[in-house]
């Protein structure tokens, strides 16, 4: 129900590559609006691998919602991988993350899941990622970065847990993005 991106940072001298899961908002007026919004210089950028996979990102660190740090799960430190080729090869025929964002040169990129349908056989289609373009050129954050409400998909995982929270399910507590929703009686 929500739109998964990673995001990865590149070592400039090693050409290594850290990786973290962000599950919420990650369309480029997304997650990519706040990147390059908040976190658009190296010091900054690198800070937000710190913390591990987060549910969703916020204006500063403060702001981020981190499964380790703030939801009391294992931390899932970042993924490090050889260089952007390799990371790239990992994510071979990953459905579930649709955007891919890189800081390197200086500035964010976006790599876009794409998928296609085949018309007929036993394969149900093929997915790839696009080239990587700096995010201020791709055409979704350009259309809407003017128009998006700001953590849209989480407000909205919020209601619903808040709704969940009052739907009988005993005495169970209901955990939603940013915090738990306690049962109404």
């Amino acid at each position: 129900m929500s739109t998964r991106s990673n995001i990865a940072i590149e070592d400039p001298k090693t050409k290594e590559v850290k990786v973290i899961y962000v599950h919420s908002d990650g369309y480029p007026y997304g997650v990519g609006k706040c990147l390059v919004d908040n976190y658009n210089n190296r010091q900054l950028a690198a800070k937000l691998f710190e913390h591990g996979d987060a549910s969703y990102l916020g204006d500063t660190l403060d702001e981020c919602s981190f499964y380790g740090r703030d939801w009391k799960r294992e931390k899932d430190p970042a993924k490090t991988y050889r260089d952007e080729f390799m990371y790239m090869l990992d994510m071979r025929g990953d459905v579930f993350i649709e955007y891919i964002y890189l800081f390197k040169d200086n500035r964010w990129h976006v790599s876009t899941g794409k998928y296609v349908k085949t018309k007929d056989g036993y394969d149900s289609g093929s997915s790839y990622f696009t080239k990587f373009e700096p995010v201020i050129m791709n055409k979704e954050y350009i259309k809407y970065k003017d128009k998006h409400e700001k953590h849209a998909e989480v407000k909205m995982i919020g209601q619903i847990g808040k709704l969940l929270s009052g739907a009988g399910f005993g005495d169970d507590n209901v955990e939603i993005q940013g915090g738990k929703a306690k049962k109404s009686n």
